[in-house]
């Protein structure tokens, strides 16, 4: 007797048909009409049965296992002291509010799985687990697990993915999914450039309609996310992490637990995924809960390693004049730290630097109005460094081979406790010594090789750096972190349950900034991403960008400045100070609103954040190129209420040069009254055809 399990939430309802073997996916898509007869709705769904195919023909679960005339990929593989092949026979499913626990088992295997689905009912996400117990007397390897394995709807034939590198971050990739299977597979140890997402879509969708899958895996190691398309047109998404071979073996007794996935169904193209993800993160994931994200000043860009004690004081004074409200100290601070190849791993103040030490410092900066925060890479080692001289095989190493660096530096083996609790402690006394609000918790390494003591160890070490941030923060409840890997290279959901914050790139250019602050705030809420105004021309790609155009892309996402203010002439320096207290003014609405992104007409870049209420809402239409027309086409604003009446201005600074092309310039300093259903198809006019233009539009909901 098959019985489903009905769930409804954000827009969406998913169906799981509860039978003898592991459950189905019947529906996840748009939510279903109340009353609806869900065992018809399967019945209609049944396989037609083909020629030249099992003669049963085997419907996609939730949990497929190879063997049995699926020819798709198993959730599990792996070897025991019998066969490869797996039958699950479901053993029981415990439900509890929007919440269930399925346990599967496989008798000649002597293995169960309990697999941990919760749908959010007021998101519409859903997060899944998978964990493995060896229930036999002799052990399993484990070669694979499925965090998530969904079956997928036949509209959902095209797949976005991303690629990426260091200051190229999350990069899309659209294309119609192959026949056979894709895959994005991570060796790195991090998230990677790329990120954890894809999202698998109908070849309608777009930014604002038509359907879309969108899928997430919370970890911050290795992985591969496919989506596998079978000759008969079943199509599966599985995500895992990757584990390479052995370094699972579960011993009789033993469990092993994959990561979280999670997953949405949007009506509403790639803006309903993100107004399902991004309350989500808010409400479940994050731990800042709602604080103010307040203004940075980052030293690196700045002054790099060339700085003392007079130098660092200025720029807390210059900092705290642009309205600055939290001064870090980026590399450069600690024992031997003059260049990028010593002193990882010593996190001990260099007097030769710093001869008072950070105390003076810090009372400047608080006397200034800020707080502090500090730079640090606690999962690296020099060769260059105390530590490595008194612990060279606390390194992460293969025994009896060379240790090749990345960046001059090794990476520790947090999968052993006495390294990873002498991390803890060293930050512990840091943190214990001084004021320190945050840290900048940096990972500049690839990890290879992936061992601990001789074994594959990949997934014990990132579960070694979770470990040693629950410590710290456990300690240090106040604390906030920021998640920083060669810029982009860590983030996902679950190294954000620990990190308030991520850096999205270490490059600051505003032009790449607005693509990788696009696509990285599918899954992401703006106030999670750091975004900072950094030094003209830019560092990374020589570009030499206004001011103002580089304030107003930093300012949707968590601001921060990132340059030597004592370079900037006067006029810049009134225009970032002035964008950083419209930051202030309008962060409340940035970082709570629902987020729409768009393209225009001839390639302006759009971005609206409406409040929940609906009664606000700011939009940045930002030009990048150069248009192919003398005159750019009306800016049409989607995400508003068509039926409200709002008062819509140009929020000051302007673009200095396309400010004296502005039609009606008096005007515009004023509320100008137009409809949500105007702006929608109509649009405005503005001077958008230079390049490297951008425009503020505050919109604000006229009552009746």
């Amino acid at each position: 007797m098959t019985r489903y399990e009905r769930f409804d939430g954000g827009g969406a309802s998913l169906v799981l048909a509860m039978e003898d073997a592991a459950p189905r996916i019947v529906h996840f898509g748009a939510t279903l009409p109340v009353g609806s007869d869900l065992a018809a709705i399967d019945a209609a769904l049944a396989p037609v049965r083909r020629g030249s195919a099992p003669d049963a023909a085997p419907r996609p679960s939730i949990f497929p296992a190879a063997g049995f005339g699926w020819m798709g990929p198993a959730a599990l593989t792996g070897i025991g002291d019998g066969d490869a092949a797996m039958a699950w026979r479901l053993r029981r499913a415990d439900r509890s509010g929007e919440a269930i626990e399925v346990e599967l088992a496989d008798d000649r295997q002597r293995l169960s799985v309990t697999l941990s689905w919760r749908f959010d009912p007021g998101c519409g996400v859903l997060s899944a687990t998978s964990k493995v117990r060896n229930e036999g007397d002799q052990p399993f390897a484990i070669h694979a697990l499925a965090a998530l394995s969904l079956p997928l709807p036949r509209w959902a034939s095209e797949i976005l993915g991303f690629a990426g590198d260091w200051a190229r971050e999350v990069q899309p990739r659209r294309f119609a999914a192959p026949p056979g299977a894709w895959a994005q597979v991570n060796r790195t140890g991090r998230t990677g450039f790329a990120g954890a997402t894809f999202l698998s879509l109908a070849p309608d969708a777009t930014e604002t309609r038509g359907r879309v899958l969108a899928f997430h895996l919370g970890w911050s190691g290795s992985h591969v996310l496919t989506l596998e398309t079978a000759a008969d047109g079943e199509r599966q998404a599985q995500l895992s992490a990757l584990l390479e071979p052995g370094e699972v073996v579960l011993p009789p007794g033993g469990e092993h637990s994959s990561p979280s996935a999670y997953a949405c169904f949007s009506g509403e193209g790639l803006t309903g995924v993100r107004s399902r993800f991004h309350p989500f993160v808010r409400e479940r994931v994050s731990p800042h809960k709602g604080r103010a994200r307040r203004v940075h000043f980052n030293s690196w860009e700045g002054v790099y390693f060339d700085f003392d004690e007079a130098r660092l004081m200025r720029l807390a004074q210059d900092a705290s004049a642009l309205g600055v409200e939290r001064f870090v100290l980026d590399d450069g601070w600690f024992m031997g730290r003059r260049r990028d190849d010593a002193g990882l791993g010593d996190w001990r103040v260099d007097a030769a630097v710093l001869p008072r030490g950070l105390g003076p410092l810090i009372a400047e900066v608080e006397r200034l109005g800020m707080d502090f925060g500090l730079w640090v890479e606690p999962e690296m080692v020099n060769p260059d460094s105390d530590l490595y001289r008194a612990h060279p095989d606390w390194c992460v190493h293969a025994q009896g081979a060379d240790r090749p660096t990345m960046r001059n530096q090794l990476w520790l083996d947090l999968a052993r406790p006495e390294v990873r609790d002498h991390v803890v402690e060293q930050l512990h006394a840091l943190l214990s010594a001084h004021r320190i609000a945050y840290l900048k918790w940096d990972c500049n390494r690839m990890l290879f090789p992936a061992v601990s003591e001789g074994r594959p160890a990949g997934q014990a070490i990132v579960r070694g750096v979770y470990a040693a941030m629950d410590a710290l923060r456990a300690r240090h409840p106040d604390l906030e972190i920021e998640s920083c890997a060669s810029g982009g290279g860590r983030i996902d959901l679950e190294i954000l349950r620990r990190a308030d914050r991520v850096w999205a790139s270490d490059t600051t250019d505003a032009i790449e900034r607005v693509r990788i602050q696009r696509w990285a705030s599918l899954i992401l809420p703006l106030e999670t991403i750091g975004a900072h105004v950094g030094p003209s021309p830019n560092p990374i790609t020589g570009r030499r960008l206004a001011m103002d155009f580089r304030a107003k892309v930093a300012m949707f996402g968590h601001m921060g400045v990132e340059l030597d203010p004592g370079r900037l002439d006067t006029r810049d320096m009134e225009s970032l100070k002035a964008h950083i207290a419209l930051y202030k003014e309008h962060r409340a609405l940035l970082h709570s609103g629902a987020l729409t992104c768009w393209t225009g007409d001839d390639g302006v870049d759009g971005r609206i954040v409406v409040a929940a209420d609906g009664g606000e809402a700011l939009a940045l239409l930002a030009r990048t190129g150069v248009s192919d027309l003398a005159t750019s086409a009306p800016v049409r604003i989607p995400g508003l209420d068509a039926a409200a009446t709002y008062d819509a201005r140009l929020l000051e600074p302007w673009p200095r040069r396309a400010a004296a092309r502005l039609a009606d310039a008096d005007g515009w300093r004023r509320p100008r009254r137009l409809s949500g259903a105007a702006l929608a198809e109509s649009g405005l006019r503005l001077p958008l055809a230079e390049p490297e233009t951008a425009w503020l539009l505050h919109l604000r909901r006229v009552e009746s």
